[in-house]
């Protein structure tokens, strides 16, 4: 265990609950330039949860820049995990707080998901409030790319749709589970980052374009079957992309 790192996150991760257990669960393991090598399932058992669980708090660290992960970049083919401590130093002003001027809260989770994209029960963060009336139609100026987009929110400190109630709102209305939300996230996340297809694409609000994908269900994941909602064929596999290593 490095002592710094450990400090480190422990004084600068914008992270709470889960996520910053499971942080604090890999700077446990690591270096002092932040660099670890723990299984899924070592971590799964430290953190006491299950392994697809870690799976998606380990995504959730990602987004927010503070750990990159390397798939088979570390001994025998293990994952390389690293806490960026640089980006655990910018999340925060000397004081402490958010540079977003908010501090995130713990995930309250589902009971039949513990995905820590869950909305939590507290109120939402300001810096996610719907457009006003006047400002729906908005220039083309302000139109960015995803790669952009994500940039901007963890300079800010922000998460990209964990805090943003309307696509919670709308799953919660119909019914669709929280861990179907996120393998839509997850697939969305891919297709603008990774595809080149796609890479290029400008959107004004990327959390509304994410939430017209969960509502048209873009990605052909879930199926209705009664009052249940259940994984298509594409839906089993992109669970099984998300798996990693254990």
């Amino acid at each position: 265990m490095s002592v710094r790192t450990m400090g480190r996150v422990w004084d600068f991760s914008q992270h709470a609950g889960t996520e910053l257990l499971m942080l604090l669960s890999i700077a446990d393991f690591s270096d002092d330039d932040g660099r670890a090598y723990p299984s899924v399932a070592t971590l799964a058992k430290k953190c006491r949860m299950q392994p697809r669980n870690c799976r998606y708090l380990l995504r959730a660290l990602e987004d927010s820049g503070e750990l990159s992960v390397v798939p088979n970049g570390g001994p025998k083919g293990a994952n390389l995990y690293r806490i960026n401590l640089d980006a655990l130093g910018l999340q925060r002003s000397a004081g402490g707080q958010s540079l977003a001027g908010v501090q995130h809260s713990a995930a309250t989770p589902a009971t039949h998901c513990r995905a820590p994209m869950q909305r939590s029960a507290a109120k939402p963060s300001v810096n996610h409030q719907e457009p006003s009336e006047g400002k729906k139609h908005r220039s083309r100026s302000a139109e960015r790319t995803f790669a952009e987009w994500i940039d901007d929110v963890r300079a800010s400190g922000e998460r990209p749709v964990s805090d943003y109630l309307a696509v919670w709102s709308y799953a919660e209305k119909i019914g669709l589970p929280a861990d179907f939300v996120e393998l839509a996230w997850l697939k969305f996340r891919d297709r603008y980052s990774s595809d080149d297809n796609y890479q290029g694409k400008k959107y004004a609000d990327w959390r509304r374009t994410f939430l017209n994908a969960v509502r048209d269900n873009w990605f052909k994941l879930w199926y209705r079957s009664g009052d249940a909602f259940l994984l298509t064929t594409s839906g089993q596999q992109a669970d099984l992309e998300t798996r990693g290593a254990e």
